[in-house]
C-alpha cells in the first residue's frame, strides 16, 4: 500500500488538535502542499523538503513554518501508527528570520480604517463592530467569528466579551465607549429575538450564516481599500491593538490578559513598537472620534 495514501487519512486526526478554525485551515493548506510534494515518508525527507522550499526562493521564516508543520504531521503519523518509523528522526527546523516584526497599522491608519464603513447601513455597522473587536479588542479572527450573542455582557459603561481563545482558554475583554457604542449600534440593527447561542457576526448571504475567517478577511480587504490603505490582515490589527495599548502606558500584564497570552514573555515582543507610553491606564487609540 502506498504510505502517502495512509498519510492523507491521518491528516484528519492531526487537524483535530487545532482549536482555532484559522489555525486548522492554515495547517490543512500547508499539508496539502507537503503531501503533493512528498514521494516517500522516510528519514531525511524533512531535510529534502527544506531544500525544496529554499529552491523556491521563500523567506527563512516561511521555510521554517512550512517545514515545522510537515515535521509535526509526520511525528503525529508515527504516533498514530501510520508510519512504522519516525521520519523526523534527527531533524531540526531551520532558523527563521531573527526578531519579531509584525506588520502594524499606525494610530492614524487605524483611525482611517475605522472611518471606512458606512454606518448608515447594516453591513457598515457590522464592519465597524468587527474592526473594533480586532483593532481595539485584540481578538483573533477565529475568536471574532466564534462570538455568540450570549457572549456579550452589556453593562452601563462597558461591554464585556467572553472570548473562546486558543487551547480552549476563555478570557474576558472589556470595551468602553466609544468602542462599546460601535458594538451597541450593530446590536440594535439586529433582530431583537436572537438567541444567546446565535452568532453575533454573520454574513449577509441567503440564508445568513456565521461569519468565517475567510469572509472576515474579505471584509477587511474591502474596508482597507475604502480607506485607501494597503491590505492589512486581521492578525495585523490584533498586533496593532497590543502595540498601541503598550504605547499608551497599559501595564504589560493587562495587555497579556487582553491578548490571551499564557506568559508576559510573549506579550513583551510587542514592546518594540511602544517606545514611550503616555501614562494612560487604559489606552483608547480612537478617542472620541470613532
Amino acid at each position: 500500500m502506498d504510505p502517502t495514501l495512509d498519510l492523507h487519512q491521518a491528516t484528519a486526526l492531526f487537524l483535530l488538535r487545532c482549536d482555532a478554525d484559522s489555525t486548522r485551515l492554515a495547517y490543512e493548506r500547508e499539508l496539502r502542499r507537503f503531501l503533493a510534494w512528498l514521494e516517500e515518508p522516510t528519514v531525511g525527507c524533512c531535510e529534502r523538503y527544506v531544500a525544496h522550499l529554499r529552491d523556491q526562493g521563500l523567506s527563512p521564516t516561511t521555510v521554517r513554518w512550512r517545514a515545522t508543520v510537515a515535521a509535526r504531521f509526520l511525528k503525529s503519523a508515527h504516533e498514530q501508527g501510520v508510519l512504522a518509523t519516525d521520519a523526523t528522526s534527527g531533524f531540526h527546523p531551520p532558523k527563521g528570520t531573527l526578531g519579531f516584526a509584525p506588520r502594524l497599522l499606525s494610530e492614524r491608519q487605524l483611525r482611517h480604517l475605522l472611518r471606512a464603513p458606512d454606518r448608515r447601513s447594516h453591513k457598515g455597522k457590522r464592519d465597524l463592530a468587527l474592526l473594533v473587536c480586532l483593532g481595539i479588542g485584540g481578538l483573533r479572527a477565529g475568536e471574532v467569528c466564534r462570538l455568540n450573542c450570549g457572549d456579550l455582557d452589556w453593562q452601563s459603561r462597558r461591554v464585556v466579551l467572553r472570548v473562546n481563545g486558543k487551547g480552549r482558554k476563555v478570557r474576558q475583554v472589556s470595551l468602553s465607549s466609544p468602542a462599546m457604542d460601535a458594538l451597541r449600534a450593530y446590536k440594535h440593527s439586529l433582530r431583537p429575538t436572537r438567541e444567546a447561542d446565535a452568532p453575533f457576526f454573520f454574513s449577509y448571504r441567503k440564508p445568513p450564516r456565521r461569519l468565517t475567517p475567510a469572509s472576515l478577511d474579505y471584509i477587511l480587504r474591502l474596508n482597507c481599500a475604502a480607506a485607501d490603505l494597503p491590505r492589512f490582515s486581521a492578525h495585523s490589527l490584533r498586533h496593532t491593538a497590543a502595540s498601541l495599548a503598550l504605547e499608551g502606558g497599559a501595564p504589560l500584564h493587562r495587555v497579556r490578559d487582553l491578548m490571551g497570552h499564557s506568559s508576559v514573555l510573549t506579550t513583551s515582543r510587542y514592546l518594540h513598537a511602544a517606545p514611550g507610553g503616555k501614562g494612560a491606564s487604559e489606552y483608547n487609540p480612537v478617542g472620541r472620534e470613532l
